[in-house]
């Protein structure tokens, strides 16, 4: 059963009988005081003959308002970006045109120096509106999206794909740079994602199903430098397979260590 929480706000007094009576059966008939009754429509009508003197303060049919979430704003973490490595660095982010766009899948950017193209660049931002489920009043929340691995690896497969539609070739170097906006997911998970857990026996563990960890290896193979962004710490880390085809030219374009 579900109730309504009805508070009196006016004066009985001088009001019609009937009026006076109705207060009664909600249990108020003075200023101030509260009551819960049953939601059902008796209760409804009472309330409505004398919704002058009284004020509904929780209604659970009334429909909830969603709580306020952040919402991803693409051009912010494009300046994050920009402001943490490619403007130290002296390349520019170059979109495509609305023609370039339209012929299929491309890069997010084209990293262009001293007038020069010297490679690619896609933008993944990872977001997690809904990781958590709302816990019973004293307990702990639990993530039901465990493991997010998954969708690193989506992430990075799409990423090759868009690579390999405008540098088929790997003429250029790739660039894949995540902004993420979940403390939760760190660097780490995205080594995981593509190498798997390095285990005590010397093994390592692997995060997807096989067929998956094979096309997100393969798709990694085209990306020649990983960048991951921490939005709300405004850190950048820098990642590279030892055999990517440009590793040398990226880490020395960005003017990275080694891993």
């Amino acid at each position: 059963m579900r109730y309504i929480e009805i508070e009196q706000i006016g004066s009985p007094i001088r009001r019609q009988w009937r009026q006076r009576e109705t207060l009664k059966g909600l249990k108020l008939n003075k200023i101030g005081r509260v009551s819960w009754r049953p939601d059902t429509p008796s209760t409804r009508g009472m309330i409505e003959k004398v919704r002058h003197l009284v004020r509904v303060n929780h209604d659970p049919a009334a429909p909830k308002a969603l709580p306020a979430v952040d919402v991803p704003d693409e051009a912010a973490d494009v300046q994050l970006m920009r402001d943490l490595i490619f403007n130290a660095n002296n390349i520019a982010l170059e979109a495509y045109d609305d023609a370039a766009l339209k012929r299929g899948k491309t890069p997010d950017f084209k990293l262009m120096k001293d007038g020069n193209l010297v490679g690619y660049c896609e933008l993944k931002s990872p977001w997690d509106f809904d990781a958590l489920d709302d816990p019973p009043e004293g307990e702990m929340a639990v993530r039901r999206n465990l493991p997010f691995y998954r969708k690193l690896g989506n992430q990075i497969r799409g990423a090759a794909q868009q690579f390999d539609a405008e540098n088929s070739e790997h003429d250029k170097p790739n660039v894949m740079v995540f902004v993420s906006h979940t403390p939760d997911i760190e660097r780490k998970d995205l080594i995981a994602t593509i190498a798997g857990l390095p285990m005590s026996d010397g093994e390592r563990l692997f995060m997807l199903g096989k067929k998956m960890q094979r096309q997100v290896c393969q798709a990694a193979r085209k990306i020649d430098l990983f960048l991951w962004i921490d939005a709300k710490a405004g850190t950048c880390q820098h990642l590279t397979a030892a055999d990517a085809k440009h590793r040398a030219t990226e880490l020395k374009l960005f003017g990275l260590p080694e891993n």
